[in-house]
């Protein structure tokens, strides 16, 4: 319990400040996160005698979001090396699902072996897009909107919101109002009246974010090792009451989704976390299964329903 008290203490300031500091400290973040979730994620396979090309995988899924981070600052990054030919990179992330279909099949073409080629290509290529493409638009997300460090800080409070009233009203009245379980073969303590809880939860917090925001960018910046980085040049993030309503819903289903997505692979494999690095909390794709569907809900709210 100590250890999970640690873990929270210490890596959520650390997590925001790196929202509000952003740039390169946050594409190292991400490659972070991607690099030692997928690593977790093949082993996991690896581990249970699954064929799985885990050096290429690892080496496409961390080139991903380098090719964004690049993408988004071409213009900056080219015109101070003087190469104005690049400035016109366009990186699109459906090719790049082809193109890392095609390398990982070649591969297989030089390989001897025949017995489980499909099953290699398939699961090393699920771990690309499950993991690296998904969390990926954590860089779209702040590159592409206004404020866009604020609105990945946003998501992640919301994602934490929604996990703490799914605990806490499902461990004392999960089970009592609707007797059939979320998902009971999946995650047998999942509760209707959690999930639903849920999504109150992260409407009631997007009713009031801005003001919490600043209260919690205040906090952080104030503490007196990071507070020369910190900044709060803010522009309140405008979401009306329906859309308010259907960001919550769209969070509250999909955070459930990427959780119970996880579980499943889990229970598949048998094993309980993907990994201990975070002591008493698991593995880094373990505390990030939710973020991994919610990023692209949330990019895609921002950019087609926010400005409605």
């Amino acid at each position: 319990m100590l250890s999970r008290i640690f873990v929270i203490v210490l890596f959520v300031p650390f997590l925001l400040w790196i929202f509000l500091k952003g740039d390169v400290m946050f594409l190292v973040f991400t490659m972070v996160i991607i690099g030692v979730s997928l690593h977790e994620f093949y082993k996991m396979l690896k581990d249970k005698g699954f064929q799985v090309a885990n050096r290429i995988g690892m080496g496409l899924g961390l080139f991903l979001p380098l090719a964004i981070y690049f993408q988004q600052n071409s213009k900056n990054i080219f015109s101070f090396l003087r190469l104005k030919f690049f400035q016109q990179i366009n990186f699109d992330m459906g090719g790049f699902i082809v193109f890392a279909l095609m390398l990982i099949a070649f591969r297989q073409i030089l390989k001897v072996k025949i017995q489980g080629a499909m099953a290699e290509i398939a699961y090393t290529l699920f771990g690309i897009i499950y993991v690296s493409y998904f969390f990926s638009y954590i860089l779209l997300i702040k590159y592409e909107f206004p404020n866009g460090n604020v609105i990945v800080a946003m998501t992640f409070i919301l994602i934490w919101a929604c996990d703490i009233s799914a605990y806490l009203v499902g461990k004392f009245i999960g089970g009592k109002i609707f007797k059939q379980r979320l998902a009971p073969k999946i995650s047998p303590n999942k509760s209707i009246e959690g999930a639903i809880a849920g999504i109150l939860g992260v409407f009631l917090v997007i009713s009031f974010f801005d003001k919490i925001y600043l209260f919690i960018a205040n906090f952080v910046c104030s503490i007196t090792l990071i507070s020369k980085t910190c900044s709060l040049d803010y522009n309140y993030i405008a979401i009306s009451g329906w859309q308010a309503f259907l960001l919550a819903l769209g969070i509250g289903v999909f955070a459930e989704l990427g959780d119970l997505v996880e579980s499943k692979i889990k229970r598949e494999l048998e094993i309980k976390d993907s990994g201990n690095l975070l002591l008493g909390h698991g593995g880094f794709l373990d505390r990030f299964d939710s973020a991994l569907f919610v990023l692209p809900i949330v990019y895609v709210f921002m950019k087609y329903v926010a400005h409605m």
